[in-house]
């Protein structure tokens, strides 16, 4: 027996793994030992694998009434779309805006893709192209999606899929005779379903209909194939699709769906990922906007001023929620831009706040519950403060409080700096030894202002 321990079955119970993320689809006690009940504005750090605060926002520029943007990667500028459907483009190096180059020709929000001189823009209407200094509209077919395979401009309406002449959007002349030449194909003839959308792939692209069926065409020289893949995809709408290399992402229903392109052949079922979070699920709105974030290495699901986070690494689900509404997220070299009715913002993890206002964290840890009763001797969080001047917080285990902020005095928390050479920012271990008996433990965290990672939870307990 341990020096200072009075009873010979005291044990530690430690949460130092988060990697499991959120799992609301069972009781608390229910979830496995790293997973999540609650888990808001938190996300894994992959470098340590543990649990720290999401980034905060900064704002770049203020403008009224925006529906959405895209980044046109070729000339560095952000075009901005506003609710009059009227477009603008935002210079990053400049810092300026220009004056409305023009109106979106159809009621959908755009769809965009690189090309040649700059940006080509599908919103319903006639396919659009920014070429660094106009807008132009295109005398193409109508255009829901778009997107590049072969040196070809590929577009999309509610049953046919066209294909420019190779190396010239302007065309969109068919001529049987040349190989070269604008070609149409209808997708799924007579299956009784519409196109929702299209997405490119490394090889090809996928095309979903609303009858659930998907479709992969490839395009070879001087031949192409189309050939059906699945009749399980779940489709909640045109935007609700993103691809990460060979592997798509669709939002359906009830589900979020992952199709390994590469490997689906005949009618298989794509996977379900999104089983531990169904009721979150459900919540989103249709038609929700599916982004992938590099950098972060996340899928993000858009609704309203939540955000769902699915880790890649981690294969893990955590929850964003803003102070206001993000109608989209652009992700441009090393940086994540948000999209807002009133502005654009970029992630910063030095920060904490969003559209001026503080962020909230929140998470809650599996429920324990004994046989007899707990007996809590003693509670431990080891954390690292991002700002030492704005850290607050709680950590609770049961009515037992453990203070975060370095600044208050009083309380029945005990705080040691514990410095390292190699970190910018010194590991605090904050204790609480008030005894506290009870049956069930929960174990949770709530806080706002600065960044936090947390490196672990422990309760020194006896079973009484």
């Amino acid at each position: 027996m341990r020096l200072g321990v009075k009873h010979q079955n005291q044990f530690q119970i430690v949460h130092a793994d988060f990697s499991g993320g959120l799992n609301t689809s069972t009781s608390v006690d229910g979830i496995a030992e790293n997973q999540l009940a609650r888990a808001t504005n938190v996300e894994v750090d992959h470098a340590t694998g543990k649990l720290k605060t999401v980034a905060g926002t900064i704002d770049v520029l203020k403008f009224e009434n925006l529906l959405g943007a895209a980044y046109d990667d070729i000339n560095r500028k952000l075009l901005l779309f506003d609710a009059d459907k009227k477009v603008y483009a935002f210079d990053f190096k400049a810092n300026t805006t220009s004056d409305e180059l023009g109106t979106l020709s159809g009621e959908l929000y755009p769809i965009c893709t690189s090309w040649e001189d700059g940006l080509l823009i599908a919103s319903g209407g006639k396919l659009q192209y920014f070429n660094g200094a106009e807008l132009v509209t295109l005398n193409s077919p109508t255009a829901t999606s778009v997107c590049i395979q072969a040196g070809r401009v590929l577009v999309t309406d509610t049953n046919n899929l066209y294909l420019s002449s190779i190396g010239d959007e302007t065309n969109w002349i068919e001529d049987a005779n040349i190989d070269s030449s604008a070609k149409f194909l209808e997708i799924g003839y007579k299956d009784g379903g519409e196109l929702v959308c299209m997405v490119s792939l490394p090889s090809g692209v996928l095309l979903v209909k609303n009858n659930r069926r998907a479709y992969r065409f490839n395009i070879g020289f001087p031949s192409w194939s189309l050939v059906e893949v699945s009749r399980n995809v779940e489709m909640s709408g045109r935007l609700s699709i993103c691809a990460v290399a060979d592997s798509i992402f669709t939002l359906g229903r009830d589900e979020v769906q992952n199709i390994q392109a590469s490997n689906v052949y005949g009618n298989a079922k794509p996977q379900n990922i999104a089983i531990l979070i169904e009721s979150e699920i459900k919540k989103v709105t249709e038609n929700s906007l599916v982004r992938y974030v590099p950098k972060l290495n996340q899928i993000w699901i858009l609704n309203g001023e939540a955000v769902l986070m699915y880790d890649l690494v981690t294969q893990s689900w955590y929850k964003r929620q803003f102070n206001s509404q993000i109608l989209d997220v652009i992700s441009v070299d090393d940086e994540v831009f948000v999209i807002k009715p009133d502005r654009v913002s970029k992630l910063d993890e030095k920060v904490f706040h969003d559209s001026e206002e503080e962020l909230t964290w929140d998470f809650k840890c599996k429920r324990r519950i004994s046989h007899y009763d707990y007996l809590l001797k003693n509670t431990v969080v080891s954390f690292t403060p991002i700002d030492m001047e704005l850290t607050s917080g709680v950590i609770s285990a049961g009515k037992v409080k453990v203070k975060l902020s370095l600044n208050e005095n009083g309380s029945s928390t005990r705080r040691r700096l514990i410095s390292d050479e190699e970190q910018s920012n010194p590991t605090v271990l904050a204790q609480n030894r008030n005894v506290y008996r009870n049956k069930f433990l929960d174990i949770e965290g709530r806080g706002t202002s600065g960044g936090i990672i947390f490196n672990s939870i422990v309760l020194d307990v006896v079973e009484i």
